[in-house]
């Protein structure tokens, strides 16, 4: 059974250069309070104005945080995106069939994003676990809540949609809805998308509301909502440590890694780099298709975190014998072990695009994005 995906599509303007390893998407306009960025398995801490934002990197934000993207030339656009608050992003460029797309994994949080209306066809996508979204227009903002269907095993999160200028397409698998400039539309796991009742004057501001609306859901049940993600954290941490043995185990990731190190040239139709590719590419199938839920998940454990911090609710059994306390503490005390291992895997998925240069040989197979029995 597909997934489906949200994905805001973009019209933007083409450009005509060669691909390159690790292209730079841009530069960063605007930061604020806590910023980091991941990239090639590092982590930078302390970013500044002017700084690239190059494809691959893991863009997140604290409580206070914020930062402002220049979309630079490789993504085909002009314009600027918004990192939000506790957000944590992926964001990579490709050239598919000579155009460049730009792909932006929403793990949680919030992006706003005003680009400059141009010709040409280039695109940019925001994926979020739930729906499909076609933008025309030239400013939209996607938010991500922190509730999310654990309990069913999909952990797909609510969304909401806002479009300011032209008009929106928004496709969840049972068919398209358009959405004009001033209305809101939300889209909750299970169910199709709707419409909410917002004022026109209200539309810029309303994610905020939103936001607020959904912790104080959360906090109503919370046990139980804990208790179900709990459950689903340990079901997809154990499959990704299965997925990442072999992977780990190879000795290709620790040659192109080495290779990347001392920059070497790479010949993408080289028969020892097609053989390495071959067995590289099962590893990361079968690593992404965990991934996908599993850092949506993994990362709204600082915002369910934020929620209960000081209340009763730490000290609340989300199972025998475990607090709500208790278990986030668990997984905070996993994180340094999960993140350099999560983050290995992007940067060998990098290299892996390195040497594809027809663009991501992952990006025209939906089964990344889709459902299975597991799933």
């Amino acid at each position: 059974m597909k997934r489906p995906i949200f994905v805001v599509l973009l019209a933007v303007l083409a450009f005509s250069v060669a691909a390159l390893s690790f292209p730079n998407i841009g530069s960063i306009d605007y930061i604020e309070g806590g910023v980091s960025i991941g990239r090639s398995g590092k982590l930078i801490s302390a970013p500044n104005i002017g700084d690239p934002i190059v494809s691959g990197d893991l863009i997140k934000t604290q409580n206070d945080g914020l930062v402002v993207i220049a979309m630079g030339k490789n993504t085909g656009m002009g314009g600027k995106l918004t990192v939000k608050s506790k957000s944590s992003l992926y964001i990579n460029v490709d050239l598919v069939k000579g155009e460049p797309r730009t792909q932006i994994q929403m793990l949680t949080g919030a992006i706003g994003s005003k680009v400059n209306k141009l010709s040409g066809s280039p695109t940019m996508t925001v994926t979020t676990s739930s729906a499909v979204m076609a933008v025309r227009g030239t400013e939209y903002e996607v938010v991500t809540s922190i509730n999310a269907s654990d309990a069913a095993g999909d952990s797909q999160q609510a969304t909401l949609v806002t479009c300011t200028e032209s008009k929106v397409a928004v496709n969840d698998g049972q068919g398209a809805i358009e959405v004009p400039a001033g209305k809101v539309l939300e889209k909750r796991p299970g169910a199709r998308p709707v419409f909410l009742p917002v004022a026109l004057s209200s539309v810029k501001g309303y994610s905020q509301k939103w936001i607020a609306e959904e912790i104080t859901a959360f906090k109503a049940d919370a046990p139980k909502a804990l208790g179900a993600y709990a459950k689903r954290y340990n079901e997809l941490s154990a499959k990704f440590a299965a997925a990442f043995e072999p992977f780990q185990a190879s000795q290709t990731p620790k040659k192109w890694a080495e290779e990347d190190r001392s920059g070497a040239k790479i010949n993408p139709l080289d028969p020892a780099v097609l053989r390495e590719k071959k067995e590289i590419a099962g590893y990361l199938l079968n690593l992404r298709k965990v991934l996908f839920i599993f850092e949506r998940v993994y990362y709204r454990v600082d915002g369910l975190s934020e929620a209960i911090a000081g209340t009763d609710l730490e000290k609340r059994e989300i199972r025998p014998g475990q607090t709500a306390a208790d278990f986030i503490k668990s997984v905070y005390m996993d994180r340094d072990k999960l993140e350099a291992q999560v983050a290995r895997y992007h940067y060998i998925e990098a290299l892996f695009r390195q040497r594809s240069p027809d663009g991501d040989a992952f990006s025209d197979d939906d089964d990344f994005f889709a459902s299975s029995d597991e799933f």
